[in-house]
């Protein structure tokens, strides 16, 4: 027991050493739509409204079902407000026991399979520091919106850690810890959809272990798993997720997840490069040496993937006859991968953060290989042991610098697009900075670029039009306006920049074409609240109450919005209802006075 508790010790006190740097970090990328904007994570009284909306409240909607993820951010909001160091505590101490949940399931599993205790304990030790201070994580800790991966991977190893435990007891039928094991699985699979592996990886378990007595207890917990997480997510009103690139074809998609294997393997090995999102597609610009290069590079690539993919089928084949812990791990290692292996269509080819569980599986695997070629070749131990403990030291040092990166959206973004992260994602956030500081320049080319990567990104039109309305080029400006009109995602904003066209040429405020964006799909409450500030302004102020009302019918959970409405009614002296919308306001934002 105290080799275990210094072990746990030693993992958390390494953990937060490693990701330090991020404690000093602000709000980045998706941060700001997760915590500084989401409506429901402001009061207590909103958590049952926060099981019953996708994430991205007020951003591009998204089909993204973590509940328990928003639960964390109410927490902290009710208690930090918007500062932003003990969200990234929080981030750090999440990973940090998930790092220990994945050492105690290493522990109970290898001990399952006849490993000695004393030998299990360094085994999983050694696997779960590896895993804790692997810097490709660095998307998952150092990045507030990244937890949920944290959260999966938190209670998706506890369930298994329980099932094992079941599994284990020769005597009697374990409910307990069947029905822990049940709970600890949905609460993975609220964190994040990946989360629903985990019940998969524990029948896969069962299967292997032919523990067939267990299959009804657990499949009885399965099936409670799986009813209560559809009735929960079938609550949340359907959204129509834009799509803002095509997915690649079907027969692209084997070579996609080839590269994408050769592009993780590097990575895992040797995390020099590191920049969050991958893209491993041929974006050919001509016949010139250089695309013909890049072309090759590439086709290099998928021969590369192909032959990690045989070297791993011949590693499965070979310990399925001779070990059968190491053949259950790296098959929850696949299962775990299989969805973000460039087989599916998802919102990148490959994101650095999507190896979080496969890489725990596989890190233990390979712990546990190794262990058996040491016993082997006593000769290889000192040299073995040394190289090991040189590449922790490495993946640690590496994440403390990485950590770094997250400092703020400049340095981040600045930062991964210099690594070759250069999505148009990115080029078109940090040339949003660009825009804001006045560098019309600087942002046009980043905008240029994005376009170039992506033809007709509706983000990178709009802003386009930005640069040209700020450089009062109307002409230009209602060019990238009527091409951002086409894609659904961007006709509201394309329609209210086209009313600030018309303000600016002609010094009328044009509401009809402002009402119109603030009713156009998808619903930005950004843009009603301007719209309603131009009724305001034009006296229209009667019409800007009403249109609050009927908003507050549907969205009742904003706090702004009441507070805006007592503003505009006292403004129309109807004291008695602006006193009790503010109340409102007051009752859903817990720290609405403080601002």
């Amino acid at each position: 027991m105290r080799q275990r508790l210094i072990i746990c010790a030693t993992l958390l006190v390494l953990v937060f050493v490693a990701h330090a740097p991020a404690l000093r970090a602000t709000f980045v990328w998706d941060d700001t739509a997760l915590v500084l904007r989401d409506p429901l994570i402001r009061s207590w009284r909103l958590i049952p409204e926060g099981f019953q909306h996708f994430l991205f409240i007020d951003a591009t909607p998204s089909n993204f079902y973590r509940p328990l993820q928003r639960l964390t951010y109410t927490l902290e909001y009710w208690t930090f407000a918007f500062r932003p160091g003990p969200y990234h505590f929080t981030n750090i101490l999440l990973h940090a026991a998930s790092a220990i949940a994945f050492f105690a399931f290493a522990l109970t599993l290898l001990k399952f399979y006849g490993i000695v205790e004393r030998r299990s304990a360094i085994i999983a030790a050694v696997a779960a520091l590896a895993w804790g201070l692997h810097p490709v994580h660095s998307g998952v800790v150092d990045y507030v919106a990244g937890r949920a991966d944290s959260l999966v991977a938190l209670f998706g190893f506890a369930g298994l850690y329980f099932l094992v435990r079941a599994l284990s007891l020769e005597q009697g039928v374990p409910w307990k810890f069947y029905v822990l094991s049940g709970l600890a699985l949905l609460a993975s699979a609220l964190s994040k959809e990946s989360g629903l592996v985990f019940a998969g990886l524990a029948i896969v378990l069962i299967l292997l272990t032919k523990k067939w007595k267990a299959l009804p207890a657990f499949g009885i917990a399965l099936i409670l798993l799986v009813t209560i997480y559809a009735t929960l997510r079938n609550q949340v009103p359907p959204v129509e997720v834009p799509q803002l690139s095509p997915p690649a074809p079907a027969l692209v998609r084997p070579i996609i997840a080839a590269r994408a294997l050769a592009e993780y393997a590097g990575v895992v090995i040797s995390p020099v490069n590191l920049h969050m999102e991958r893209d491993v597609e041929n974006h050919p610009w001509g016949y010139n040496p250089a695309s013909l290069t890049a072309g090759a590079w590439r086709e290099l690539q998928t021969l590369a993937g192909i032959i990690v993919l045989g070297g791993l089928l011949w590693w499965a084949g070979r310990s399925w006859k001779c070990d059968q812990a190491i053949f259950a791990l790296l098959i929850c290692a696949a299962i775990s991968y299989l969805p973000v292996c460039g087989l599916f269509s998802l919102n990148a080819n490959i994101a650095e953060h999507w190896l979080y569980v496969p890489l725990a599986f596989l890190l233990l695997a390979i712990a546990l290989q190794v262990t058996a070629i040491i016993d082997r070749n006593r000769a290889a131990f000192s040299w073995t042991i040394g190289i090991v403990a040189l590449w922790i030291v490495f993946l640690g040092v590496r994440t403390f610098y990485r950590a770094q990166d997250w400092r703020d959206p400049r340095t981040f973004f600045t930062r991964t697009i210099a690594a070759g992260g250069d999505s148009a994602r990115m080029l078109i956030n940090l040339g949003g900075l660009e825009l804001s500081d006045a560098h019309l320049e600087k942002a046009e080319t980043l905008f240029q670029r994005a376009l170039a990567k992506n033809p007709e990104q509706p983000f990178a039109l709009l802003n386009l039009a930005a640069v040209a309305l700020k450089r009062n080029d109307f002409k230009t400006a209602r060019g990238f306006l009527a091409r951002a009109q086409k894609n659904p995602v961007s006709l509201a904003q394309a329609e209210e920049m086209l009313a600030m066209v018309e303000h600016k040429e002609k010094g009328q405020i044009n509401l009809v074409r402002l009402h119109l964006a603030s009713h156009t799909d998808p619903p930005s409450w950004a843009i009603m609240r301007r719209y309603l500030a131009a009724l305001a302004v034009s006296g229209q102020l009667p019409t800007a109450v009403a249109e609050l009302q009927v908003l507050l019918k549907t969205e009742w959970y904003r706090a702004e919005s009441w507070q805006l409405l007592s503003e505009y009614l006292t403004r129309l002296s109807q004291t008695g209802e602006a006193a009790a919308a503010q109340a409102e306001a007051r009752a859903l934002d817990v720290h609405l006075n403080d601002r």
